[in-house]
């Protein structure tokens, strides 16, 4: 799993493709990782390294095909996802069905944290992110999410 942290304003050109940051693709091709699945969810995209997907796929592969729920989920997020590669300029192709679902035209934010990323039209994002901060400085919900154990001294996790 590669981990890159950060928040890049891209532009997407008209005909689907999408610049990866530097820093992102230099740490992908240091991890061994040509590629992204893409894949649609809550309004943007979530992009997961070739290996991470494979080991998400053989936990889907698990759920059974009879159960309507569980089929629902395979057909709406993993029939959906689709590989990309970065081209020699650094820029992926991000499949139409994706960029019309998650509303991409040009102006995109591409996210990265926990070896996760994530894109969304900007308006989308900028609207999405005043939105959980809204609701992180509510508070509700949020002990699960202490960031460390108070009784570490201060240490890493």
């Amino acid at each position: 799993m590669f981990q890159v942290r950060g928040q890049f304003e891209v532009r997407m050109d008209a005909k689907g493709r999408l610049p990866l940051p530097v820093r992102l693709r230099e740490r992908m091709l240091e991890c061994g990782e040509p590629g992204l699945v893409l894949a649609y969810w809550d309004g943007g995209l979530q992009g997961f390294a070739q290996s991470r997907w494979a080991k998400m796929e053989r936990r889907f592969a698990g759920v059974s095909l009879f159960d309507r729920k569980s089929r629902q989920f395979l057909h709406a997020y993993v029939a959906g996802a689709a590989e990309v590669e970065a081209d020699g300029q650094g820029r992926i192709l991000v499949p139409a069905p994706l960029r019309r679902r998650a509303g991409l035209v040009k102006n995109c934010v591409v996210l990265s944290y926990l070896g996760l990323i994530e894109i969304w039209d900007a308006a989308a994002w900028s609207r999405r992110q005043e939105q959980a901060l809204e609701a992180v400085q509510e508070g509700v919900g949020m002990e699960q999410l202490l960031a460390f154990d108070p009784e570490d001294e201060g240490e890493d996790l």
